[in-house]
């Protein structure tokens, strides 16, 4: 200690209490009387103390009894004020803890009066039994009167605290307190005064008013809580009152508003260590999480819940609609569900023991039941069963509020289902059974599923009996270590729909049937089983009683004991194709396989054999092929053999293929790319043709074809170009005398179309050119137009027919219907055919054959045209004409129009040469041949000048005699049959004489020929001595050229023969010897001279 006289102060050193409550000490203490004072009574003093610490707490003075709040005013002087610096104060008392640190203040005293000012830096407010506190700096003016403390201004400020505080308290036998605040502060704090569980996060602003007018000390707030989070959920704004009387409770009232959401009410009232509440439209996120239970919940609950010694009871009812078309898709996809219906849960807080109850609970997923009981971190048994309309969403579901995950193949679908989980809590046993329609198992959508699974420490085993229109079978399931074997017994399946979902790429199409194990390991997929199948498709190919083992891999795909049957043909044998690496193995036959099933467009029956073993791109598997009865578009052989090779890399498929066609040798090969990823194919082919009966059916043809193809394009639209060369020595045409010789010709081809480029040959010895372009759809004939140009052509367009002639023709052929169309200037014709025969295009020899049947329809429009030279030589004459005429009508019916006009020549009538004075036939009616005549001749018999004339059709003449000297038409008939004229005893009509005399002159043609006689005739004649009209048969016989014998009787009697000699002597001069019906011989020198 130190004493300073002026002014008289004290000093006193490092000073300490002698007692530990409370406990001061202070590194100096002033004691000074101010001169003032010295003048008074009570002499006061002023304090200033440095580093005072002071320790005091409460519990420990009402345990020891002592001095308590007084020893301060026990002091032995009178203190008028003082100061302190630095000081340090730990105060523990009823109210709470609380901690000044570097604490600067000014008091003063006055009788009955206090006057303080304190400021510290640092200040930690912990209050009543909170283990959280507060802390700032603190600012104070506090003031009392008596016993009367007014707190003028209490600030605390810190870095997430604000606290203001004013207001009075009353000392005396009943405390009076009435203070107001203004706070912000963290939530946590807040909760924590009250005992309340859970985390709590945000910061809470608000006002309170702490008195106790009415009695109890009550506590009335009115907050507001933003970016409020409840055991680590963000629940949003919460704004409320809160009521709180000592002794008693409290209660708070919370307004929680969150953005998308409906605002949630929660009241919660709390005493004596128990907390009741209320809750409309709350969501339980925060509750179950803070047990680490998760909540995919986005249905709002109603209802009640407790919470007393850490027992939490929660009655919730949600009242979502749960109807498809009521979700709401947004929660859906966020992995949020929605409820409807009443849930119990118990908590035990300390235990971490939940309890879960719910009866006819509505989700959107289905309506369930759920029982059970999670220790949370130590173990489950849970049961939920009910009926599911969607079970892929229940499992989700199942997953996500148990905090697991289902190592197990998906089920989908909806149907009832028993769900059981029990056994450890991080890793428990799971019992699932489900009847489903419509279900969806792992990679496969069917039409119903039923089955069980389960999962026993960390394994999966189940089987599922699935029915579906792609599927019908048994799969069983066994899954460990990271390995999933599934053993699928296949009733029924669609190969089309069931390979892809295996991951399996391989173009197959069909029902089949097997048992498979299907194996999904670390290191990648296995594949493997037996299958069989009466009808699948292969690239679109179909194959019959399909059968074989199958074993896929990452590695590769092999296909053993392979057998089949294709369109009609047997294959067999093994393939083996690398999926890694471009590797390979083929040991495969095939025999009999009808290729016309292929396409329209091809035929035959196929042997051949593929084998090798390699790498492709390096090597190349190929074998021997041999095709009977081969067809392709219009070729047509006996057979073709040869060989083939072919190569897959890049995901394209390549061909090279070697052949030849027979009978004869025709070489061909081909170069083929597939590209099976684009659906595209090209190539070519080429190679020679040396029998061309194999393109067209024509006997004796003597051709060659080069021809190089090429092909590209989607395999359903392929586009083809090429150029066939064509040559040859011969050529027959069906249907017509004439063969084609020494020709050549190019055709581009393009797709379907031909183009006839400098086409040239003969004809007849006639040369011809031409061009022309040809259309083909389906193998078969779609359009054509050809164009031919020829000159000095010897033709036989008939039967007995021959001309020189210059001419063109077109040969069109569209929508079914062939034209042949022509225009011949003939230079010299001979014509040796009847004029009332049907018209004939071939001799006999090539009409037996009836293949060419579409050439019997071919239309014609044909016209010839000769001004001169034009020969007739048949049965009426030999003429010299000229013609115009047209031909039309089909092959098979042809019909002929036009004129025929006679230059000159003679015509034959009862075995009389006449001479052609006019002549005249004309082919005018296109439905049959039945030309119009126009003759008129004369000839000369004995001293007669007969003129001969005929006009009608054909099949109806009309001939007309007339004569110089003038007979009568009967005695020409006779002059003209016998040499010599009779008189008329009766009348008779001469027309019909002439008329049966010239039908028997037809008739007489026939055995002329089978006779080999020179004149056959049967001619009406008038008997002399009666009316009666008889027969008269004549015959003759040429014995040379120009020597004739005639002999005619009258069939009537024997009596009436006549014998005729006829000696040509030169052109004008005959002799004649005739013996008449009457015995006389006479002797006729004639000669003929006209004028």
């Amino acid at each position: 200690m130190r004493l300073s006289y002026f002014p008289p102060t004290l000093f006193i050193n490092q000073i300490r209490s002698k007692g530990t409550n409370p406990d001061f000490s202070a590194e100096r203490i002033e004691i000074s009387i101010p001169f003032l004072s010295l003048f008074k009574k009570e002499k006061p003093v002023v304090i200033q103390v440095e580093h005072p610490v002071v320790n005091y707490s409460y519990e420990q003075v009402s345990k020891s009894g002592g001095l308590g709040g007084k020893w301060l005013m026990d002091l032995p002087v009178m203190i008028e004020g003082g100061y302190v610096n630095r000081g340090f104060f730990t105060l523990k008392l009823k109210e709470g803890d609380f901690r000044f640190e570097n604490v600067s203040s000014y008091f003063k005293f006055k009788p009955d009066e206090l006057s303080l000012l304190l400021r510290s830096p640092v200040t930690t407010i912990r209050p009543l039994s909170s283990e959280k506190s507060v802390e700032g700096e603190l600012e104070a003016f506090i003031t009392s009167h008596k016993q009367a403390i007014t707190i003028n201004r209490l600030n605390l400020q810190g870095k997430n605290a604000a606290l203001r505080v004013e207001g009075k308290i009353l000392s005396g036998k009943t405390r009076q307190v009435d203070l107001k605040a203004d706070f912000n502060l963290q939530t946590d704090f807040l909760m924590d005064v009250f005992k309340l569980p859970f985390e709590w996060e945000g910061k809470t602003t608000g006002t309170a008013d702490v008195s106790n007018a009415n009695g109890a000390l009550i506590v009335k707030a009115d907050y507001l809580t933003s970016d409020f989070k409840l055991n680590k959920v963000k629940v949003g704004t919460v704004e409320g009152q809160v009521l709180v009387e000592k002794g008693k409770g409290g209660q708070v009232t919370a307004s929680i508003k969150n953005a998308g959401r409906a605002t949630e009410e929660v009241v919660i009232s709390f005493s004596e260590g128990k907390v009741e509440g209320q809750m409309a439209g709350f969501h339980l996120d925060p509750i179950l999480r803070y047990v680490s239970v998760p909540w995919p919940v986005s249905s709002p609950a109603w209802g009640n819940f407790t919470l007393k010694e850490g027992q939490l009871a929660v009655q919730a009812e949600f009242r979502d609609r749960t109807a498809v078309k009521d979700r709401n898709l947004n929660d859906y996809k966020n992995d949020q569900y929605q409820f409807n219906g009443n849930v119990q849960l118990f908590l035990n807080i300390p235990e971490k023991d939940l309890k879960v109850k719910a009866r006819n609970l509505e989700s959107t997923f289905g309506r369930v039941e759920v029982e059970g009981e999670v220790l949370i971190d130590r173990s489950i048994d849970l049961n939920i069963k009910g009926q599911f309309t969607d079970i892929k969403q229940a499992r989700d579901f199942a997953q996500k509020i148990l905090n697991l995950n289902l190592e197990f193949p998906e089920i989908r679908g909806a149907g009832r289902a028993v769900i059981t989980v029990n056994g450890k809590y991080r890793n428990p046993d799971l019992g699932f059974d489900f009847s489903c329609s419509p279900a969806g198992f792992e990679r496969f959508e069917v039409t119903s599923a039923r089955g069980e699974v389960k999962v026993e420490e960390s394994r999966v085993s189940g089987k599922v009996y699935v029915l579906d229109r792609t599927f019908q079978g048994e799969i069983r399931l066994d899954q460990s270590s990271g390995q999933l074997e599934t053993g699928i017994i296949m009733e029924r399946g669609l190969l089309e729909e069931i390979l892809p979902k295996l991951g399996i790429t391989f173009p197959l199409r069909g029902q089949a049937a097997g048992e498979f194990i299907w194996k999904q390991k670390p290191a990648g997929t296995e594949f493997s089983g037996n299958f069989s199948g009466n009808e699948i498709f292969l690239l679109g190919t179909r194959l019959e009683k399909i059968g074989g083992e199958l074993n896929y891999n990452e590695e590769e795909l092999l296909l053993k004991d392979l057998n089949f049957t294709l369109n009609g043909g047997k294959v067999e044998g093994l393939i083996r194709l690398g999926l890694k690496e471009p590797a390979y193995e083929f040991n495969l036959k095939a025999s009999g396989v009808d290729l016309s099933l292929f396409s329209d467009s091809f035929g035959g029956r196929a042997d051949l054999d593929l084998s090798g073993q390699g790498v492709f791109g390096r090597d190349r598997p190929g074998g021997q092929f041999k095709i009977e009865n081969f067809k392709i578009f219009i070729l047509k052989a006996a057979s073709t053999s040869g060989e083939y090779n072919f190569n897959y890399l890049n995901n394209k498929l390549s061909f090279e293929l070697k052949g030849n066609l027979y009978p004869g040798e025709s070489q061909y090969q081909s170069k083929i790319e597939v590209a099976l990823d684009k659906d595209f194919i090209s190539g070519e082919v080429r190679g020679q043709l040396n029998n061309m009966e194999m393109v067209l059916p024509l006997k004796g043809s003597k051709s060659n074809v080069d021809y190089l193809l090429n092909f590209q394009g989607p395999i359903e639209q392929v586009q083809l170009n090429g150029a066939v060369e064509v040559k040859g020595h011969l050529l027959p045409i069906p249907g017509f005398a004439h063969a084609l010789t020494d020709y050549s010709a190019l055709l581009l081809v393009k797709n379907t179309d031909v183009s006839i480029r400098s086409f040239q040959g003969k004809i007849a010895d006639g040369p011809i050119q031409g061009s022309g372009e040809l259309s083909f759809a389906e193998g078969k004939f779609k359009a054509a137009d050809v164009r031919l140009e020829g000159t000095n052509m010897q033709l036989s367009v008939f039967e007995r027919t021959r001309s020189k002639a210059d001419g063109q023709m077109r040969f069109s052929f569209k929508d079914g219907m062939a034209v042949l169309e022509g225009d011949f200037n003939l230079k010299e014709v001979l014509w040796k055919r009847e004029f009332w025969e049907k018209f004939s295009f071939s001799s006999a020899a090539y009409t037996s054959d009836n293949s060419y049947g579409w050439l019997n329809d071919l239309k014609l429009n044909i016209r010839l045209r000769a001004r001169d030279n034009v020969w007739a030589e048949n049965s009426l004459g030999r003429i010299r004409a000229r013609l115009d005429l047209t031909i039309s009508g089909t092959v098979a019916n042809p019909v002929i129009t036009g004129e025929i006009d006679a230059i000159s020549g003679t015509v034959y009538f009862q075995d009389r040469d006449f001479n052609v004075i006019r002549g005249r036939l004309s082919f005018f009616n296109p439905l049959v041949i039945d030309p119009y005549i126009d003759f008129l001749g004369e000839t000369y018999v004995k001293d007669y000048h007969v003129l001969f004339s005929l006009s009608g059709l054909i099949s109806n003449l009309k001939p007309e005699f007339s004569s110089s000297p003038s007979l009568p038409q009967e005695e020409i008939l006779s002059l003209l049959a016998l040499g010599e004229s009779y008189q008329r005893r009766y009348s008779f009509d001469a027309a019909q004489m002439s008329t049966a005399s010239l039908i028997s002159y037809e008739l007489a043609k026939k055995p002329e020929s089978l006779l080999s006689l020179d004149r056959f005739r049967l001619d009406p004649f008038l008997m002399g001595s009666t009316s009666e009209l008889t027969a008269r048969l004549t015959v003759g016989k040429r014995l040379s050229r120009n020597f004739l014998i005639l002999y005619s009787t009258n069939l009537a009697t024997q009596r009436e023969e006549i014998v005729r000699l006829e000696w040509e002597l030169t052109g004008g001069l005959s002799l004649v010897a005739i013996r008449n019906e009457l015995g006389r011989v006479s002797l006729d020198l004639k000669i003929r001279k006209r004028f």
